[in-house]
């Protein structure tokens, strides 16, 4: 895809077939996908989960967390929990449109992945409880040939197969792997899909 992101993704976004999961048994949950402009070219942003949460902690993921009562949407839920965990103003965010909502395998969560614009520099504020890192990755990167990796992990005693982005000692793995693939693939014109 080429072209201004934020002028071309809305409309890349708006008119392909999304993948919205109903699963009654899981819990629903929201996440921004933010990028921002860095020397005129963009990333994405990710974080780095604290070590003690009760879920995916450790691992790297997009700001957000599961829908509240008081969220009146799921477009809400992203921006608040963005503002809580990293300090990001839901004003800020220009959002483009919705990814294909995934779902986690061990924590039974149903995300939905929204893609925003967020303005660069900006003053971070990560919440200790929630997030030990931020950093960005450009999207020509975790595009380039050879950026994914197929590794086999064990877990619990049984081997799975798992397909990851290493980046700069961080391995991006699971539904946030799949979020970036999923952006990535919309991105190149193919249109995306679980």
């Amino acid at each position: 895809m080429t072209g201004d992101l934020a002028t071309v993704l809305p409309h890349a976004l708006a008119h392909r077939q999304r993948t919205a999961l109903a699963r009654p048994d899981k819990t629903v949950a929201a996440v921004l996908v933010p990028i921002l402009y860095l020397d005129g070219d963009p990333h994405l942003l990710y974080i780095r989960r604290a070590h003690d949460l009760p879920h995916h902690r450790g691992q790297i993921a997009f700001p957000g967390g599961r829908h509240q009562p008081e969220d009146a949407t799921l477009e809400n839920t992203a921006l608040r929990e963005a503002s809580e965990e990293i300090g990001l103003a839901p004003d800020d965010v220009r959002l483009l449109g919705a990814l294909d909502d995934t779902e986690t395998m061990g924590s039974r969560f149903v995300i939905t992945p929204f893609v925003g614009i967020v303005p660069y520099p900006y003053d971070w504020r990560p919440c200790p409880r929630e997030v030990d890192t931020i950093f960005t990755v450009p999207l020509g990167t975790l595009a380039a040939p050879g950026a994914e990796h197929l590794e086999t992990w064990n877990f619990g005693g049984t081997d799975v197969p798992i397909t990851t982005f290493p980046v700069d000692g961080h391995v991006i793995w699971g539904v946030t792997q799949r979020i970036t693939r999923n952006l990535l693939d919309i991105l190149a014109g193919d249109g995306g899909g679980n």
